[in-house]
């Protein structure tokens, strides 16, 4: 039966996020020229910024990175930041920005936890935004992220409250979640070992359906992993 069940989801597991990857490689160019993911961007890092009590020493691991649009908001607050992404279109993207800006403490990495071990390095930080509902197992990448951090280290996850489909669409490929219940995150949370759990809006999205106005919650969610 297990033998049965790993033949069914690995391949599910792998088709969703190779379209992904060719997604967001098609569209990585134009991904800084819209309006509202800056606008997502800069809410969720001050968020972040407002919630984890960052320091300027920390080694940090941004999870699905795209153009680093949040990542290179939060640098000025960090010692080193490890930017990952399964899209090397979008990394391409993010590393010419940071080399034309002469930013020195920024690496970026191919990462695909569904299909590849963590970094064998420790992190003060690890945090995610809009990245968690394109992952099937979501709790299982949340424990990772808890095995990946330092003692005393912080996650800091961004995503949708759970909505009915409508925020991307049925012609969007590659979306494993329509949003997330937030007893649910805080439940995966806390299972993995977190404490100082916290969970708050971090910004709302607008976007227009089926003639009107709808708005789509945006969480931040964040934990410690405790001291030994």
């Amino acid at each position: 039966m297990l033998s049965f069940l790993s033949e069914c989801i690995v391949p599910a597991v792998t088709r969703l996020q190779n379209q992904n990857r060719s997604r967001f490689d098609a569209i990585a160019a134009q991904w800084d020229d819209s309006p509202m993911r800056s606008n997502m961007a800069k809410a969720v890092a001050d968020a972040i910024i407002a919630a984890v009590p960052l320091k300027p020493h920390w080694h940090a691991l941004e999870y699905g990175c795209g153009t680093g649009l949040v990542g290179l908001r939060l640098l000025p607050h960090l010692g080193h930041l490890l930017e990952t992404d399964l899209s090397p279109g979008m990394l391409n993207v993010l590393s010419e920005k940071a080399r034309a800006a002469g930013l020195e403490r920024i690496t970026t990495q191919v990462l695909d936890l569904t299909s590849s071990p963590p970094p064998e390095e420790r992190f003060d930080l690890i945090f995610s935004s809009m990245a968690l509902h394109h992952i099937p197992d979501v709790a299982a990448l949340v424990s990772a992220f808890h095995s990946m951090l330092a003692p005393g280290g912080w996650v800091a996850l961004a995503d949708l409250d759970a909505e009915d489909g409508s925020f991307h669409g049925p012609d969007v490929p590659g979306v494993a979640h329509h949003g997330f219940d937030r007893e649910i995150i805080t439940g995966w949370l806390r299972a993995a070992g977190f404490g100082a759990i916290g969970i708050r809006t971090a910004h709302t999205i607008e976007k227009e359906r089926d003639g009107r106005q709808r708005h789509y919650p945006i969480f931040l969610a964040t934990g410690c992993r405790s001291q030994p």
